[in-house]
C-alpha cells in the first residue's frame, strides 16, 4: 500500500559506496548510493502460550473446502449466530498467507492475515476456521497485536500496521508475521519493526508459543535531506513503506521503501535488513537489525528503483552454502531514451515510456551489492502516466464495470489514474508480491540450478491502457543471474494477458512447483467485467498457459477506494512441493459506502477473501 503517513527520527553515519545501473541502450543511470551498515537492537522479546484461543466447537465449520476454495476473513463475518467479526477500520486490505506442513500425527493450517490486524488460520483438510475470541464457540479473526506486550512493546501491541506479511519458514518449520508500525513520541514520527515466530509448524495446539521482537527503527534509517542530519522538523527519516519479508539461509530479511515525507512521500531509494532468524525461531536473545540503505541525490529523485523484493525459500532444498541473499526490483522507465541523461523518468507522452532492466542486488559476506542490469524485453509498466507532471508514479488505471467510461484514456491522456473513481491501483512500478527462491533438481529432463521467480504488471494497450502480466524465471549462482524465461518476447512465451483484448490483469503471484511449472494467481476486472480471481499454470519449457482455472467471479466493485489486494499469493505446500496455494480479493457486494460505517450493514466495508489450491497436471481438489 501507497502509506503516507509517519516517518522516523535520527540521524545515520555510513561509509557510502555509489553504486550504478546505466544498460547499453540507455536505460537507469541514476548514481545510487549504498550506505551502511547500520544497526539497533529490539527491545524486548518474550514468549507467550497459545496466544490465540482455538474453537473447540463443532459449530467451527464455516469455511469447508468447497471445490477448490474456501472463503477466508470478509468484511462482514457471519459464522453462527449474528455478527462475530465486523472489520471498520478500512477499506484497504494487504491480505496474504503462509501454508504449514501436514505433519503425521499433528494438523496443518493454512494463516491468512488482512489489513490492517486480522489474522485466522485455516485447517488444510477440512477447511475449518481455528481461532475465536476468549470463551467463543465459534471462529473469529483475531488481533494480531496481542502477540506483544502491551508493557515491554508497546509499540507493536498498540499501534496499528500496514503492508503485514506471514510467511511460513521452512528451514525451521515455523510460521513468521512481520509488521511494520509506526508511532509518534514527542511529536516525532517514528516506526517500529515487529516479528513473531511460532514454536510449532501447528497453530491448533494449545501448546504452540510465539515468539515476539520488537526493533526500534530510528537507529537504521537514513535522514531526510530538509532535516538538517535528523535534527528539525517531524518527519526526520526516511519513511518505511511497502515492506517485504523472506527466509533465507542467514537469517530473516526485510526490505522496505525509503519515501520523503517532508517532500510528498517521493521515492528516494529502499533499504535491506537482516534479522537474526535462528535465535527468534528459538526466542532467544537476539543479535542486532543489521541494515543498508540504497538512496540516490534529492536532485534525481523519484527513484527509478523502489518497492525491491526479497526472495524465499520455496523449495524443498535450500540454497547453496555460501549463497548471497537476492533482491529485484523492476527499474522504471527513464530519460535516458528521451536523448537526455538517464536521471530522470521518463516523460514522453507521445512515445510509451519503457525499460529495458530489471534491477538485482545481493547480500553477501560483502553486505548489500548492486545493482546490476538485468536486460529483459522493453516494458512499459502499468498504467504509466505522462498526462501531466508528476504523474509517472500514478498506478491507477485498472476500470471497473461502475468506473465511468469517459475517464478512461488512451498513454499519455488522464484516465481514472487521476483519481477519477471507481478504478483499481495496478501497482504497475513495481514487482508484484512475491519473489520466490527454488534449488530444484531434476533427472528427467525438467529444471537443475537455482531459480528465481517474479512478475509484474505491465501495460498491453497504449490504446486505453489496459495491463497484463509480465513474469520471469531466474538462474542464479554466485551472485550473478542469467535469464531463462523472459515472457513477452518474440522468442519466449506472450505475457500473461486477456486473449480478447477486453479485461486487464492485475495482482499477480507467481511460484514454481518441484517440476518447474510455474502457477499464477491473478485477478482480472474490465468494464464489461466485475473483478474476478484466476489462476493458471505455465508448465515447464512450455511456450504458452494451460486454459485458467477460474476461482470465484465477483458480482461488485470496489467503488469507495482504489487499492485492491495489494498483497495476493501464490506459494508451494512444503508438504509435497506440488500443490499451489493462493489467495485474492473479489466483492459479491458493491462496496460504495462513506457514511455510518462503524454499522456492520453497512456497504462502506464489502470485500471479501478466497484462498484455494490445486495441483498441475490433477483436477483441483
Amino acid at each position: 500500500m501507497h502509506m503516507k503517513i509517519w516517518a522516523l527520527v535520527l540521524a545515520l553515519l555510513a561509509t557510502p559506496s555509489l553504486a550504478k545501473a546505466c544498460a547499453a541502450g540507455g536505460g537507469d543511470c541514476q548514481p545510487g548510493t549504498i550506505a551502511g551498515p547500520y544497526t539497533t537492537t529490539q527491545v524486548a522479546e518474550y514468549t507467550t502460550t497459545a496466544p490465540f484461543p482455538i474453537c473447540q466447537s463443532g459449530v467451527c465449520t464455516s469455511g469447508s473446502w468447497n471445490g477448490i476454495s474456501i472463503e477466508g476473513i470478509d468484511a462482514q463475518q457471519n459464522i453462527g449466530t449474528g455478527y462475530q467479526f465486523y472489520d471498520n477500520l478500512g477499506p484497504n486490505i494487504d491480505d496474504n498467507i503462509a501454508v504449514g506442513p501436514t505433519v503425521p500425527g499433528q494438523n496443518g493450517q493454512v494463516l491468512e492475515w488482512l489489513n490492517p490486524q486480522y489474522i485466522q488460520a485455516f485447517d488444510k483438510v477440512t477447511g475449518q476456521p481455528i481461532f475465536t475470541t476468549v470463551g467463543g464457540t465459534t471462529a473469529v479473526p483475531v488481533n494480531v497485536a496481542v502477540l506483544w506486550s502491551r508493557t515491554a512493546q508497546p509499540e507493536c501491541n498498540a499501534n496499528q500496521a500496514g503492508n503485514v506479511q506471514v510467511i511460513f519458514d521452512r528451514l525451521d518449520n515455523a510460521f513468521v508475521i512481520s509488521r511494520r508500525v509506526v508511532f509518534s513520541n514527542g511529536g516525532l514520527h517514528q516506526a517500529a519493526w515487529c516479528i513473531a515466530a511460532s514454536s510449532s509448524s501447528d497453530l491448533s495446539s494449545p501448546t504452540t508459543q510465539w515468539f515476539a521482537y520488537e526493533y526500534k527503527m530510528a537507529g537504521v534509517i537514513p535522514c531526510t535531506p530538509a532535516s538538517a542530519n535528523c535534527t528539525t522538523g517531524a518527519f526526520r527519516n526516511y519513511f518505511p513503506d511497502w515492506p517485504r519479508i523472506g527466509t533465507w539461509s542467514n537469517g530473516f530479511y526485510i526490505t522496505f521503501d525509503l519515501q520523503d515525507a517532508n517532500s510528498g512521500y517521493i521515492e528516494s531509494g529502499f533499504e535491506a535488513c537482516q534479522l537474526d532468524r535462528s535465535d527468534v525461531v528459538v526466542g532467544n536473545s537476539t543479535n542486532p537489525l543489521k541494515c543498508y540503505a540504497y538512496t540516490i541525490p534529492a536532485a534525481d529523485r523519484p527513484s527509478l528503483i523502489h518497492s525491491v523484493d526479497v526472495a524465499d525459500i520455496d523449495s524443498a532444498n535450500e540454497p547453496i552454502s555460501g549463497e548471497p541473499e537476492y533482491f529485484l526490483s523492476i527499474v522504471n522507465p527513464s530519460n535516458a531514451q528521451q536523448g537526455l541523461a538517464g536521471l530522470h523518468v521518463c516523460t514522453s507522452a507521445t512515445t510509451p515510456c519503457t525499460s529495458n532492466q530489471l534491477a538485482l542486488f545481493t547480500w553477501g559476506a560483502s553486505g548489500l551489492t548492486g545493482p546490476s542490469a538485468v536486460n529483459v524485453t522493453p516494458y512499459t509498466p502499468g498504467c504509466y502516466n505522462t498526462s501531466k507532471s508528476n504523474t509517472e508514479a500514478n498506478t491507477y488505471c485498472v476500470p471497473e464495470p461502475s468506473t465511468n467510461a469517459g475517464t478512461i484514456g488512451g498513454y499519455g491522456k488522464p484516465s481514472c489514474g487521476n483519481y477519477n473513481t471507481p478504478c483499481l491501483d495496478s501497482l504497475g512500478d513495481r514487482m508484484a508480491n512475491r519473489l520466490t527462491f527454488n534449488r530444484l533438481v531434476s533427472s528427467s529432463g525438467g529444471p537443475n540450478g537455482q531459480y528465481l521467480t517474479a512478475s509484474h504488471v505491465v501495460m498491453e494497450s497504449t490504446a486505453n491502457q489496459r495491463t497484463g502480466v509480465r513474469y520471469y524465471v531466474l538462474s542464479v549462482s554466485n551472485g550473478k543471474a542469467s535469464v531463462v524465461v523472459n515472457s513477452g518476447s518474440s522468442s519466449g512465451p506472450p505475457d500473461l494477458q486477456d486473449p480478447n483484448a477486453s479485461l486487464s490483469f492485475l495482482m499477480p503471484s507467481a511460484a514454481l512447483d518441484e517440476n518447474g511449472n510455474m502457477g499464477f494467481a491473478f485477478t482480472t476486472s474490465g468494464t464489461q467485467g466485475h473483478p474476478a480471481m484466476y489462476f493458471t499454470v505455465l508448465p515447464w519449457g512450455a511456450a504458452s498457459f494451460d486454459a485458467p482455472t477460474l476461482i470465484v467471479q465477483g458480482a461488485g466493485d470496489e467503488e469507495n477506494t482504489d487499492r485492491f489486494g495489494q498483497y495476493a499469493a501464490t506459494l508451494i505446500d512444503s508438504s509435497d512441493n506440488l500443490t499451489f496455494y493462493g489467495v485474492g480479493e473479489y466483492y459479491n457486494t458493491s462496496q460504495t459506502g462513506t457514511a455510518n460505517c462503524n454499522l456492520p450493514s453497512s456497504n462502506c466495508y464489502t470485500w471479501q477473501t478466497r484462498i484455494f489450491r490445486g495441483q498441475y497436471g490433477t483436477q483441483f481438489h
